[in-house]
């Protein structure tokens, strides 16, 4: 009999090996449990044709591979089918059209309405300039005009005296050509009866007397008539001198209309509706003409994305655009397309590239397509110009 605790193999010595495989396994010793981890297989963990069995392991580990390569593409396919309906880039920017305020005239501030980053409205007081120079200079002109108004009073005065002269002219002229016709009539009867009677009764005197007396009249009457024309020259030229003097007027109204000008610069009114940024003056300040005190953000804000140009076959003006802000990504913002540039940005460079070289490598350009922004932000979410921001155009 074997020893107890030991199975019996009533095989003799030498036998087989193929028949060491149908003899059971041995168990250890006290303990019922076979040694072997695989049910009916050998000691070395192989079934009875000598290959190793699938372990549940291994199995479990191919069904999740499988299960997340199958979400993968389920994924990738979702997210493919999704993406195909917009067109995006991270190329983009808040954009305005910002007003840069600057005076025209040249003095020190003697006020500053506003502060940094206030709202302003139009025709709001920004800044205020020593008006002291150009409201003299104003009174000045003031006096110019008066002084031009009243030379204009004193050439009419000349012209209605001049014409008072031609009238007295013409007067004399007048009684002169009557005393020259009479005495030339006089002289002509005496000479008449001097032919026919001799000097019996007119003596050769007197008629020698009558004739100059008629030719005397007649040069008093041309003298009168030349009188006449230099009155008359002399309306003409009080004429002239009116107009020079209502032109002097003119030139006056005009040296007081630019001394306004120059006073009511002195008051710098915002332009636009928006908020006041990058302010760089305080009262006391010298500003010169286009030295820039402030520039004003406009309410009226838009996105300029610069799109590849290999994005533009699906773009068209008034498609939605969903914009999002890498400033405020909880915030939803909504867009309309409005405009496509005619050509990429590189071109309209300071020195555009020259491609005409051997070494030309192709590069996707951009172009840049404006975005405006349907609503205005939330007060608690300002936007302003150089914010990124990711524009998602609704190409279908």
């Amino acid at each position: 009999r074997p020893a107890e605790g030991r199975s019996w193999n009533p095989r003799p010595p030498g036998a087989g090996d193929g028949d060491a495989h149908r003899n059971p396994a041995p168990r250890a010793a006290g303990n019922g449990e076979s040694k072997n981890d695989g049910s009916g297989d050998g000691g070395d963990g192989k079934d009875r044709n000598g290959r190793k069995p699938w372990s549940r392991k291994r199995l479990l580990t191919i069904v999740i591979v499988a299960v997340v390569l199958l979400l993968g593409v389920a994924g990738g396919t979702a997210y493919w089918l999704h993406s195909r309906q917009y067109a995006t880039t991270d190329d983009a920017f808040v954009d305005g059209q910002i007003v840069r305020v600057a005076p025209q005239e040249a003095g020190v501030l003697v006020e500053v309405a506003v502060g940094d980053n206030a709202h302003v409205e139009a025709g709001d007081l920004l800044v205020r300039i020593d008006p002291t120079g150009p409201m003299a200079e104003r009174a000045l002109r003031e006096a110019q005009l008066e002084q031009a108004r009243a030379q204009v009073a004193q050439a009419e005065a000349q012209i209605v005296q001049a014409q008072a002269g031609v009238s007295q002219a013409r007067s004399t002229l007048n009684a002169n050509l009557v005393e020259a016709d009479n005495a030339q009539s006089q002289a002509d009867r005496l000479q008449s009866l001097f032919k026919k009677s001799g000097t019996s009764a007119i003596s050769q005197q007197r008629l020698d007397d009558t004739q100059a007396q008629a030719r005397q009249a007649r040069a008093r009457a041309d003298a009168s008539r030349t009188a006449v024309d230099s009155a008359a020259s002399s309306v003409t030229a009080a004429k002239a001198g009116l107009q020079a003097a209502k032109a002097g007027v003119e030139a006056a109204k005009a040296g007081v209309a630019t001394a306004q000008v120059a006073v009511d610069r002195l008051t710098v009114e915002a332009p636009i509706d928006g908020q006041v940024v990058q302010k760089n003056v305080n009262i006391g300040s010298y500003v010169q003409p286009g030295t820039q005190m402030m520039a004003i953000v406009p309410k009226d804000l838009y996105v300029t994305a610069n799109y590849k140009e290999t994005q533009l076959a699906d773009i068209r003006i008034g498609q939605q655009v969903d914009l999002s802000v890498d400033a405020f990504p909880d915030v939803d913002f909504k867009g309309t397309v409005r405009s496509i540039q005619n050509g990429a940005g590189q071109a309209f460079q300071l020195l555009p590239p020259q491609n005409a070289t051997g070494n030309f490598v192709k590069v996707v350009q951009r172009v840049p397509v404006r975005i405006s922004i349907d609503e205005p932000p939330p007060r608690d979410r300002p936007i302003g110009p150089g914010m990124s921001v990711v524009p998602s155009i609704h190409v279908d």
